[in-house]
């Protein structure tokens, strides 16, 4: 009989510890690549408004420069305040491996964004499939210039992984599907985030390459940039960009002609996705092949193997800003 008491006091206290648990709300704290930058904005605008919707505060916090170390920095102080939930997108995803492992080794979850080749995350979060994105935006660019001529690529930082993986798989694409499009012998230049130097790049290799036709970019002060310069040199129509950008950002040279499109997606979203995540894990959940992660895109999604772990997993996301539909995103 003691030993039957003993039994179901354990099991009692067991239960209250489980609900306890159960019930704690978490710290958490999301890091973006830098702040003050309308793409960044409108991440963080995401963020508030789960916050809201859920009653649980975030940290919101980031450098107003686009600076790894500076964001290592922060991610340490925040992992030393005793967070519970750590998410993040990476500047330099190999710099912030070892405060994540040392993150995940206190019990804090790590989720990540734009991260698809780092170890020590929980999940890495994309709204699409990498190999995906990189061949839209060639198919996007190559339909612009007529499937022939000479492009290079553009990102914000050769330290940035997605976008350099975005810019690989363009590249592929155009090597198997274009073969009148040619990559100048530059191949790949870096704006560090920042669309002047975007635009001072395009007229740097609009002089190198007197030839060039398209300009792919993946970061979203590439096509930006690029579009000013193409403009200001009177070449709206024989030459052309592309990246993911901001559909307000790029409204003018939308509808100047001298964007035809821009890719996409709402990166807000992804943003609340890796929250929920977050949450799910913080409640003792699975998260798995398919998978609801509560919002449009990622009802079911899917687990990619990133070759250190089953932890990328991906939506279905991206899409075409044109001069017909810029307005409905509302920003």
């Amino acid at each position: 009989m003691k030993k039957l008491v003993a039994l179901i006091l354990a099991v009692m206290m067991l239960m209250s510890l489980t609900a306890a648990f159960a019930e704690k709300t978490p710290t958490i704290a999301y890091v973006p690549k830098v702040i003050g930058q309308p793409w960044w904005d409108h991440v963080q605008q995401g963020v508030e408004q789960w916050a809201a919707d859920n009653g649980i505060d975030v940290i919101y916090k980031g450098g107003t420069t686009v600076d790894a170390a500076e964001q290592v920095g922060i991610m340490t102080d925040l992992v030393n305040q005793g967070i519970d939930i750590l998410c993040f997108s990476p500047n330099d995803p190999d710099a912030c491996e070892e405060i994540c492992k040392t993150a995940r080794e206190k019990g804090i979850i790590v989720i990540a964004t734009e991260a698809s080749g780092m170890e020590n995350v929980d999940f890495d979060i994309e709204a699409f499939d990498e190999a995906g994105l990189g061949a839209f935006l060639m198919d996007e660019l190559a339909a612009q210039m007529g499937e022939e001529g000479e492009y290079i690529t553009m990102v914000g930082s050769m330290t940035m992984e997605s976008q350099n993986n975005w810019a690989d798989a363009a590249v592929a694409r155009a090597e198997a599907a274009y073969p009148n499009l040619v990559l100048v012998d530059d191949k790949r230049v870096e704006d560090n985030s920042d669309a002047q130097e975007a635009y001072n790049l395009t007229m740097q290799l609009k002089q190198k390459y007197p030839n060039l036709k398209g300009i792919l970019g993946t970061g979203s002060f590439d096509a930006p940039g690029a579009a000013r310069a193409i403009e200001e040199m009177g070449l709206t129509g024989q030459m052309f960009a592309i990246s993911v950008a901001m559909p307000a950002e790029v409204s003018d040279y939308l509808k100047s002609g001298t964007l035809k499109s821009v890719a996409l997606w709402d990166a807000s979203v992804t943003a609340k996705v890796q929250l929920n995540t977050a949450m799910k894990l913080f409640a003792g959940e699975e998260v798995g092949e398919g998978s609801d992660l509560g919002e449009e895109g990622y009802h079911s999604v899917h687990i990619a193997d990133n070759g250190k772990g089953k932890n990328f997993i991906f939506g279905d996301g991206y899409l075409a800003v044109t001069v017909d539909n810029w307005e409905s995103f509302g920003f």
